[in-house]
């Protein structure tokens, strides 16, 4: 009988240290509860720094403003975050792509969309959602 999906909300202010707290909070619950392998929490912890420092940069024009990070967990099988924010978004779109050699920034999609299964960025109802799915083999689980 496979388990159900388990369902959690963070949040916090997007300021700096806030939103690393933020990132850290929800890699220590992963760690307490449910994933053994600190690679995949490394992972984990990446993408969500980098997702969170994005709003922290970007989202609300340097004012402080929400961030949330909803997750949902599959035991034995998947992990996925919702980094949300009601900022002013992507205006030009998401790139995903590496940007080069030579390039000062960028990197931050392209690094969530090569440590996750899956990576897209919406806007639904208002929020600003980073959604990242992320396989987790069997093995790396608590039991």
């Amino acid at each position: 009988m496979k388990q159900p999906v388990i369902h959690k909300v963070f949040g916090a202010i997007s300021h700096p240290g806030d939103s690393r707290r933020l990132a850290k909070d929800v890699v220590e619950y992963l760690a307490r509860e449910h994933l053994a392998d600190v690679d995949a929490l490394h992972d984990l912890d990446i993408i969500l720094t980098e997702a969170c420092a994005n709003v922290c940069r970007h989202a609300y024009g340097g004012n402080p403003g929400r961030v949330e990070v909803r997750l949902a967990v599959l035991p034995k099988e998947w992990v996925e975050l919702e980094i949300v924010d009601w900022g002013k978004g992507f205006a030009s779109g998401a790139r995903f792509e590496n940007p080069g050699p030579d390039s000062e920034g960028g990197r931050g999609l392209y690094i969530m969309r090569m440590l996750s299964t899956h990576c897209r960025v919406h806007r639904r109802d208002g929020e600003n959602v980073v959604f990242i799915h992320k396989d987790i083999g069997t093995t790396r689980w608590k039991s």
